[in-house]
């Protein structure tokens, strides 16, 4: 995002049951039991189905605590931050975010002090045009991605100009940028390659010292996307993703694989760089209904299409949706999925809440957080600490931290 494999088992079977307390699936703690069952396929596939009963009890459930917030709401002399479209932490808790708009980094310190500003805007040695993405590599460096131009600029931490390198995706730009230094130390830069008629995007895995490893599949969804569409008479194609039909994300696993979540049967997967599925990860849910405000706002967001000639067929938008939105993951493997708010009501609330799995893919419990999280760029859970974007009640951005505490 695990490497796949269960390395305990209590009873060996094709179908296999557990419903007893730390028993048979790594990393359960004594204290803790778990309600549901998991499943070897005959293709070796492990199916893990969670009731929805969390495994901790209320006075185990882990706690996050504020301790820090960036940005324009923290004090008269607070940076303000335009749009952090990528941000990275080292070993010492220093933040380094991109601020898209600026074309810098900033660098703040642990406490949450800035300490300087690298890059800008610009074409020249360690300058930046359009970058995309920051990532740390073991020895402190930076790597900025401009994806359209094609190029992959290192610099040190000061902002000293190390060298480019050039990937072949001149051209092709994606927010947020699908690639990036995983949990191996791997660099992953999103490439075009040209099969026939056919062009896509694939992963480009490279060392720290920019020698080529390999090249994998990026992990794509399983069902087709259902889409509104128009075609003019000239044969111009407009379309639009129908709404509440959820959502495919992707996140790199510390195990070396990927994990992915199909947000419309709530259905996380383990699978690698070959497009082989290790696990799938289900939770007994019920989802949301689509209220008529949802309905109508769904509607407007979509009146581009009307003005083009389209039609909306309003019997397409389902009647429910899904109760899950994003997801990200930790050093340690645990899977944190995003939830929506039950009702209209909760919108406006503090806090998100998150559904929190082992990396095995057993469900641990919710979790309400302090603040509410943006999915992109993906928060950053390492050392017991979690980072990430929030909005203050003006819409500014705001970096936040916080202490994970585990009783």
């Amino acid at each position: 995002m695990s490497s796949g494999l269960l390395p305990v088992i209590c009873v060996l079977s094709v179908a296999l049951v557990l419903q007893s307390a730390g028993c048979g699936v790594p990393g359960a703690d004594p204290g803790d039991a778990w309600s549901g069952s998991i499943d070897t396929l005959e293709s070796g596939v492990i199916v893990i189905q969670n009731t929805g009963e969390s495994s901790w009890s209320p006075e185990r459930a882990w706690r996050v605590v504020e301790e820090i917030r960036i940005g324009s709401d923290s004090d008269d002399d607070a940076v303000l931050i335009g749009h952090v479209e990528s941000f990275d932490v080292d070993a010492r808790g220093r933040i380094f975010a991109l601020d898209s708009q600026s074309q810098e980094i900033y660098v703040f310190d642990a406490s949450g002090e800035l300490t300087r500003s690298v890059g800008g805007q610009g074409a020249g040695p360690g300058e930046f045009e359009q970058a995309h993405a920051i990532d740390l590599g073991d020895d402190g460096r930076l790597w900025v991605m401009e994806m359209q131009h094609g190029q992959l600029t290192i610099i040190d931490e000061n902002g000293d100009y190390l060298g480019a390198e050039r990937v072949a995706s001149t051209g092709w730009s994606y927010s947020p940028y699908p690639g990036g230094m995983d949990h191996k130390g791997r660099y992953n830069a999103a490439v075009i390659v040209q099969e026939e008629d056919d062009s896509h995007l694939e992963l480009a895995r490279y060392d720290q010292s920019f020698v080529p490893i390999d090249t994998i599949k990026i992990p794509s969804r399983t069902e087709p996307t259902e889409m509104f569409e128009y075609v003019t008479e000239r044969g111009a194609t407009y379309s639009a993703t129908i709404p509440f039909r959820g959502s495919f994300s992707w996140r790199f696993s510390p195990g070396g694989n990927f994990w992915t979540l199909q947000t419309k049967k709530y259905e996380l997967s383990e699978v690698t760089g070959a497009g082989e599925t290790l696990r799938r990860v289900t939770l007994d849910h019920d989802p949301l209904p689509v209220t008529e405000s949802d309905r109508e706002q769904a509607i407007e967001s979509l009146s581009w299409l009307l003005e083009e000639g389209g039609k909306i067929d309003r019997s397409k938008i389902p009647k429910t949706k899904p109760v899950v939105s994003n997801f990200f993951c930790d050093d340690e493997g645990n899977l944190w999925v995003m939830r929506i708010p039950e009702d209209e009501e909760d919108e406006g609330d503090e806090g998100q809440w998150i559904d929190l799995f082992g990396s095995e893919g057993r469900f641990l419990g919710g979790i309400r957080l302090p603040f509410s999280l943006r999915a992109n760029p993906e928060p950053i859970v390492r050392s017991g600490f979690l980072y990430g974007i929030t909005t203050n009640e003006l819409g500014a951005e705001i970096i936040v931290r916080a202490r994970i505490i585990k009783p």
